[in-house]
């Protein structure tokens, strides 16, 4: 997620550029729905509204109920001030948005607005209502920050996903970056090139936590709008009951005095309630990143390798990933050189202050 450009020494403090109203008023759109904050009590309401909206929006990927549970309890998210919820006369969900504050700033103010409407109540006028909702927390988040750095409202959707695009492109949104969606048969063996000197592989544990944390925020530092991932947003991704501890891989190199520090990893998820989207087993390599230091010598081939390995032995047989297309590392050719091939296509839709 950065390459973001470097803001200006001309930037003044986003609360001195952006206008944000006091107050939010809770879209109306939509007859016989109740608008109100979101609480954690909804999250089964959201949880059904996004399994019915997926099998449209993201018919190969599943929301589960531990990820909102996660997302419920984030550092930087207050659900009854940045998330709504409409609800039909049978208690049902038929709406649900949020405007989500980043947790780190280092060279850009993300805001991410997420929102899904029931298929059933669409073309009714409550998605450009609900956009209307988020736009205004979020400019109250961007206006609420000191940072002299550029600021972000940001949303993404799948190339299928023609309605949401327009919308967003209607109201200001630019299509700022393609995401590619891989898969590679794991029939086919995969070799495995020899390691680097004085580098060895190991399987991530709690031992290493802080010392891959470190190494997720410098490898990723040069990617499109990525931030640092704090300690609170690390463990909590790990907290979810897909995460692979086992079949992921940390690449350790020697420091000084005995010490050892990650220089390489490829973390792994595996959700079986989606194996039927696929059409059966597979595991999903969430992320891969090298420190930059330790870049062109041929980890992240070698670490992939030995995770594909691991995944067919445990029976799985396809590996999935997600990459930016226009990655600095080269990483997309580096995947199709494995044998991965595009399967699917996002886009990041992104308005700028």
């Amino acid at each position: 997620m950065s390459g973001t450009t470097p803001h200006s020494p001309e930037l003044r403090a986003l609360r001195d550029r952006v206008t944000a109203p006091s107050t939010v008023s809770l879209p109306a759109a939509g007859d016989g729905l109740t608008w109100r904050p979101a609480t954690t009590a909804d999250i089964g309401l959201i949880l059904d509204l996004a399994h019915a909206a997926g099998k449209i929006d993201h018919p190969r990927s599943l929301v589960t109920r531990d990820e909102l549970e996660e997302e419920f309890r984030g550092e930087a998210f207050t659900p009854e001030r940045d998330a709504v919820i409409a609800v039909d006369a049978a208690g049902r969900a038929a709406a649900y948005g949020s405007a989500t504050a980043p947790a780190s700033q280092e060279t850009v103010v993300w805001v991410e607005l997420n929102g899904i409407v029931a298929p059933n109540r669409r073309r009714e006028g409550i998605g450009t209502a609900l956009l209307a909702w988020q736009e205004a927390r979020g400019l109250q988040h961007l206006a609420a920050s000191d940072a002299t750095l550029p600021g972000w409202l940001a949303s993404d959707a799948q190339d299928h996903a023609t309605p949401a695009i327009r919308l967003l492109e209607t109201h200001g949104y630019e299509r700022a970056r393609w995401w590619l969606e891989l898969e590679r048969d794991l029939a086919a063996p995969a070799a495995d090139p020899p390691s680097a000197p004085g580098v060895r592989l190991v399987p991530y544990t709690e031992k290493w936590s802080e010392r891959a944390r470190s190494a997720m925020n410098d490898a990723f530092r040069d990617h499109w709008g990525s931030q640092p991932v704090t300690a609170a947003e690390w463990a909590s991704g790990h907290r979810l009951e897909a995460f692979r501890p086992d079949l992921s891989v940390l690449a350790v190199a020697s420091g000084p005095h005995r010490t050892e520090r990650v220089v390489g990893f490829v973390f792994v998820d595996v959700e079986p309630d989606e194996w039927p989207l696929r059409g059966g087993p597979f595991g999903y390599v969430s992320t891969v990143g090298v420190r930059r230091e330790a870049r062109g010598q041929g980890l992240a081939r070698t670490m992939l390798a030995r995770v594909m390995r691991a995944l067919r032995a445990d029976g799985l047989d396809h590996a999935v990933l997600n990459v930016d297309a226009e990655s600095p590392t080269g990483a997309l050719g580096l995947y199709q050189s494995l044998g991965f091939t595009v399967t699917d296509r996002a886009v990041s839709l992104v308005k700028r202050f």
